[in-house]
């Protein structure tokens, strides 16, 4: 009987898991990091699994099936799409953002490597080649990387002279600096989306954290 007990108890608590993995872009790394901690104060059941990347990449994942609760990207586009062909239950944008050109502090040319996202998955290399599109830069020789984080890794380093990501992502800059802010007339708007993965099975939770995470900006 006791033992009949225990397993009851643990299929209960399992039907009711505060689990929860969320796939996120790279640039909400810290972001999400600091309100997951902060949300464990109230919520101290709950566990929150992340999976950071970039946000093209990320969304194929979903779309080819992969187990996920909430997914959070850099570009809206990705997740009406995602919305439109039944992928996630409904998106919203609960941040925005800027861009900005680095160099890395060695650097005295205003010519070089430029390193970015790869268009094809990155929103901010994409949001970067609608840069280039209004100023034709002539200057630089391109390098994509994964996502943005790498970007700015490979300017800290010294891998690229020059790169293009997040302004947010300028806060962990060391060994590099800003050259400029781009104006946000040259690009799309960069607005954060989130939303429920409609195969989620803990959906009211994924909601719970959700509603925790609306009006948290980037500070």
């Amino acid at each position: 009987m006791k033992n009949g007990f225990l397993m009851f108890l643990m299929l209960f608590q399992f039907s009711f898991s505060k689990e929860l993995l969320l796939s996120g872009a790279a640039s909400l790394k810290e972001y999400l990091e600091k309100n997951i901690t902060e949300y464990k104060k109230i919520e101290p059941d709950s566990n929150i699994t992340l999976n950071l990347g970039g946000s093209g990449t990320l969304k194929k994942q979903l779309e080819r099936g992969g187990d996920i609760d909430i997914i959070f990207l850099a570009d809206r586009g990705y997740m009406t799409d995602l919305k439109k062909n039944n992928y996630i239950e409904d998106e919203e944008v609960i941040l925005e953002n800027s861009l900005a050109l680095i160099k890395n502090k060695n650097v005295t040319s205003e010519s070089g490597v430029l390193a970015i996202g790869d268009p094809k998955y990155v929103p901010a290399g994409a949001y970067a080649t609608e840069i280039f599109d209004k100023l034709q830069p002539k200057n630089y020789s391109f390098v994509y990387a994964k996502d943005v984080r790498s970007v700015l890794s490979y300017v800290e380093l010294g891998e690229a002279d020059f790169g293009i990501v997040y302004l947010t992502d300028t806060k962990l800059l060391k060994n590099s600096e800003i050259v400029k802010i781009f104006d946000k007339n040259l690009h799309s708007p960069i607005e954060y989306s989130i939303g429920i993965a409609e195969t989620s099975k803990n959906k009211v939770e994924a909601r719970k954290f959700i509603e925790f995470l609306k009006g948290k900006d980037w500070e």
